[in-house]
């Protein structure tokens, strides 16, 4: 690369950029389906190996392209400048998934072969634990309710929420509570649930407001 002159650059090597952008697709596989495993995040898994997909090979492309040329890696950082997401990342969990794809593109893309391997090798021993743990709770907690009270004024009580369920005696666990606009949102996991239980539990959620809504997913059937 010639520093006196930054709009130099070098030739991509063809036969690198085909390799790595085949061991960027199998290590794209591979991490969505550690992932399936591991995570604690109530979403459709499928929807990260798509991504991935998408992500890591361009990430190798990219860099591939920008790292012998000053002036182009002045233009992505400008590109990259104004691009936003149109629905924010909520959980910080999903956003370290990106966060790990993209550094296998930038790994390879920069022909980091071992070091990426080693690296990635090393966050899929780290994630092991989590997977068994998720394996173990799915035989008891495998149902998730979406509770959501529509509520233009005053915030919901959690606690008379709570207090309400457990008097019905539902065994679940309260996973998340967000405020979107006018709604409470509320996620429960909850144990051992079954179809005789749904009215009940939407009874008791009445009792505390009329126009609540409730959504029940069970082995990714949804129940409304």
């Amino acid at each position: 690369m010639d520093f006196l002159n930054p709009y130099a650059s070098i030739d991509v090597s063809l036969i690198d950029l085909i390799r790595n952008m085949g061991l960027g697709l199998i290590m794209a596989i591979i991490w969505a389906l550690v992932i399936g495993k591991s995570t604690r995040l109530v979403v459709d898994t499928r929807q990260y190996l798509p991504i991935f997909l998408l992500l890591i090979p361009s990430m190798i492309l990219i860099i591939s392209i920008i790292k012998s040329s000053i002036a182009l890696s002045l233009g992505l950082v400008g590109a990259l400048s104004i691009v936003r997401f149109r629905t924010p990342i909520k959980e910080p969990e999903e956003l370290l998934y990106l966060f790990v794809a993209i550094a296998i593109g930038l790994g390879l893309g920069a022909n980091q072969i071992v070091a990426t391997f080693v690296g990635f090798g090393a966050i899929c021993l780290g994630l092991l634990p989590l997977g068994l743990l998720n394996k173990s709770a799915k035989n008891t907690r495998n149902t998730f309710i979406d509770v959501i009270f529509p509520n233009e004024s005053l915030l919901v009580d959690v606690a008379k929420v709570e207090a309400e369920l457990r008097s019905i005696g539902l065994d679940f666990e309260i996973k998340r509570v967000s405020n979107a606009g006018s709604n409470t949102e509320i996620l429960l996991d909850v144990a051992n649930f079954n179809m005789g239980e749904f009215s009940v539990t939407q009874d008791a959620l009445i009792k505390l407001q009329d126009d609540v809504q409730m959504v029940a997913t069970i082995n990714a059937r949804i129940i409304t």
